[in-house]
C-alpha cells in the first residue's frame, strides 16, 4: 500500500472532490490522495432546495467511490491525527500518510441530538 503522496485532501464531500478535481485540470500528473471514511456522498447545496420542496432528497446522496475524480487515489479511513512538522496524517486504521501539501476540508457532522427538539423535527426527511 502506497503511503506518500504529493497531495493529500482530507475530506471527500464537496469541497475535496471539486479541490481535486480542479487541481488535476492544471496538472494531471499530481499524486493526489482523498482521505474520507464515507460509502455515500451527501450534495449538501441542494439540501436548500429540498428544505424547499422542490428537490427530492434522495437525489442528493451517491455512492462515494463513483465521485473520487479519475487518478485521485481513496482512502477509506477517519484521519485521527495531523503531524504537520513532519508533513503527515496519522488514519484510524493504523495508517500513517505522508504528503508535501495537505488540503484539509472535513465537512460537517450532524448532531441533531444537540438541538433541543432537533432530533424530533430537523431529521425528518418526509
Amino acid at each position: 500500500m502506497k503511503t506518500s503522496y504529493q497531495i493529500v485532501i482530507v475530506g471527500g464531500g464537496n469541497a475535496g472532490i471539486s479541490v481535486a478535481s480542479q487541481l488535476l485540470r492544471k496538472n494531471n500528473a499530481l499524486d493526489i490522495v482523498i482521505i474520507d471514511p464515507a460509502e455515500k456522498h451527501y450534495y449538501q447545496p441542494a439540501w436548500t432546495l429540498v428544505g424547499a420542496g422542490i428537490f427530492d432528497i434522495r437525489k442528493t446522496v451517491r455512492k462515494q467511490k463513483d465521485l473520487i475524480p479519475k487518478n485521485v487515489s481513496w482512502i477509506k479511513e477517519k484521519v485521527e491525527t495531523f503531524d504537520p512538522e513532519n508533513n503527515k496524517v496519522h488514519c484510524s486504521g493504523g495508517k500513517t500518510i505522508d504528503y508535501a501539501y495537505l488540503i484539509v476540508c472535513p465537512g460537517i457532522q450532524l448532531d441533531w441530538a444537540k438541538i433541543k427538539g432537533g432530533k424530533e423535527t430537523l431529521a425528518k426527511t418526509t
